[in-house]
């Protein structure tokens, strides 16, 4: 079986890919299916996505020193 994942947005998308890998999501999904209640894995995604993401979301700042520009 082979696993195909998206491009990671952030944070919170590698830390799943890896769970997926290991197996840790699978017990994690059945303990919930069990227990009926939500393990919160989507909003830690997204949180961790939104606190550490990928790619070109600089902040002013950080622009500013990419430009050689003072704000």
């Amino acid at each position: 079986m082979k696993i195909i994942f998206n491009k990671s947005r952030g944070l919170g998308d590698t830390v799943e890919k890896i769970t997926t890998v290991t197996g840790i999501k699978a017990v994690v999904d059945t303990v919930s299916e069990v227990t009926k209640k939500d393990c919160g894995c989507n909003k830690r995604k997204d949180k961790l996505n939104k606190l550490f993401p990928y790619g070109s979301t600089e902040t002013s700042s950080q622009q500013s020193v990419k430009d050689n520009t003072i704000q």
